[in-house]
């Protein structure tokens, strides 16, 4: 089977527009039973999820996690598109940790995902190597609520 047949996507709700009004985001999936879904591209927009992670769909976009999948999410939003930066040390970074960096054609942000199992310590020094001397800002997209308190899912038997 290819890709393109045992994929599809999911319009979810990442939040509140500048002016206010609703801002989705299209995710890759596959469809485990109608209403779940498997993520296979961890989103740059829609918080709380990466890829690997099982999610119920609800009606208007939201969603719930069912069971994690183990990656971490990161977000890097450079000052500038990073067109003039080597993206070399820091998908070689990655890759030693398992994970993957992937952004768009316009290089307006950078998607890391990463398995929790590298560890914070690994995941934040490979992630400051390369932004700090940038100046680029990242955050983390699945690991704090809306409040900024820690999910711990990391820690928990969710993941597989």
């Amino acid at each position: 089977m290819t890709v393109e047949e045992v994929t599809e996507q999911v319009r979810l709700l990442a939040g509140l527009g500048a002016g206010g009004q609703l801002v989705y985001e299209t995710v890759l999936v596959r469809t485990i039973e109608p209403g779940l879904h498997l993520v296979m591209g961890t989103p740059a927009f829609v918080e709380g999820i990466a890829a690997g992670d099982q999610i119920r769909v609800h009606a208007g976009g939201g969603f719930e996690v069912v069971r994690r999948g183990g990656n971490i999410c990161l977000l890097v939003v450079p000052d500038a598109a990073p067109g003039s930066d080597d993206l070399s040390p820091l998908r070689d970074a990655f890759e030693e940790l398992g994970g993957i960096v992937e952004l768009p054609p316009d290089r307006r942000f950078i998607v890391i995902t990463v398995p929790a199992a590298a560890g914070f310590d690994a995941v934040e020094a490979a992630i400051d190597a390369w932004t700090g001397p940038r100046g680029h800002h990242w955050e983390y997209g699945n690991v704090y609520d809306t409040d900024g308190n820690p999910l711990n899912w990391w820690l928990s038997d969710q993941t597989h």
